[in-house]
């Protein structure tokens, strides 16, 4: 009696490399489906990654960070310019090398003197070799819309007071000139969700950022510099305000309906078309909601705030730890 021949090989047998690069919605919508639902990383859907913070890394900026999430890493340096207003000066800074300071402090005023003034410039920069899709050249798209995302969360929150910035008249006390900060953003390594991490850089920085004392002189008609360091002031940051991002993936309603996944790696954003931002404030309070792509559900937003609220205080502990009450 003839023996039955062993049963064929699978031809489209993948290793799993293989099919995620093939069919990578599948991919990830296999792993979603598993028990427990775990994503390709090995998180779950609401697990973020541990972020971690460095300061005063930079020694030419008045002010740095580095933020690390995972497989992400930015840099964030913050430099002072003088900007006058008065006519006829030419922008000059004078630096003393001994006298007093005679500078007086000023009531903060109404009015949004950062906005309109233009006091905060920021920029994100793609470093070279961030990401294997990223070829040296212009600014891309992406990273114009980043920063744009940005400077509005910088704005909106209003951190910055505005006395911090002024550059004052000692004997009269009027506005002579203002401090202008240049906020860059390198991202070093990009696995998604920068957003986070450029905006979480860019609060370490700004809280860690000291500028020198300065003030108009009427003899020299310009801006007088202390140049000792033990001189210099923090801005004086009001709050605490971190974002948390999320990429939504709908599963059909047979197999589980939408899966909100925190924190999402690159894959995970190229594989998803809808997503949610929340800027949460202290206090449990929400300062800011993006959304963009797919249908909006009121549980899907709501969701999305609950897990914002929980890695505030996650952000928050860790600024307390590596920052302590400066800024």
């Amino acid at each position: 009696m003839a023996t039955a021949p062993p049963p064929p090989s699978n031809p489209l047998s993948f290793p799993p490399a293989t099919f995620q690069k093939l069919a990578p919605k599948t991919f990830l919508e296999r792993h979603l489906q598993s028990t427990p639902a775990t994503r390709p990383s090995g998180r779950g859907p609401d697990t973020f990654r541990i972020p971690s913070l460095h300061t005063n890394s930079l020694s030419h900026a008045h002010g740095s960070a580095v933020v690390r999430t995972g497989d992400t890493a930015v840099v964030c340096g913050v430099r002072g310019e003088v900007l006058s207003l008065a006519v006829g000066t030419g922008g000059r800074i004078v630096v003393l090398r001994s006298g007093e300071d005679g500078r007086r402090e000023n009531e903060e005023g109404e009015g949004d003197e950062i906005r309109e003034r233009a006091l905060v410039v920021t920029n994100l920069e793609m470093g070279t070799g961030c990401t294997r899709d990223y070829h040296p050249g212009p600014p891309t798209d992406f990273a114009q819309a980043v920063t744009a995302r940005l400077h509005r969360l910088l704005l909106a929150n209003k951190l910055i007071p505005s006395k911090s910035l002024r550059i004052l008249d000692p004997n009269t006390e009027e506005i002579k000139a203002y401090w202008v900060l240049y906020i860059d953003v390198i991202v070093i390594s990009l696995d998604g969700n920068v957003l986070d991490a450029a905006w979480a850089s860019i609060l370490a920085a700004l809280r860690s950022t000291k500028l020198p004392q300065a003030y108009w002189d009427q003899d020299t008609e310009g801006v007088v510099c202390y140049p000792e360091v033990s001189r210099y002031k923090p801005l004086g940051i009001k709050g605490l305000a971190f974002t948390a991002s999320f990429a939504v993936i709908d599963l059909g309603a047979e197999k589980g309906g939408k899966v909100i996944l925190s924190d999402p790696d690159e894959f995970e954003e190229g594989v998803c078309e809808e997503r949610v931002m929340v800027c949460a404030l202290e206090g449990e309070r929400v300062g800011w909601i993006e959304k963009g792509g797919g249908v909006g559900q009121v549980a899907e937003v709501v969701e999305c705030v609950h897990r914002a609220t929980e890695r505030f205080k996650v952000w928050e502990q860790l600024f307390a730890k590596v920052l302590g009450s400066s800024g």
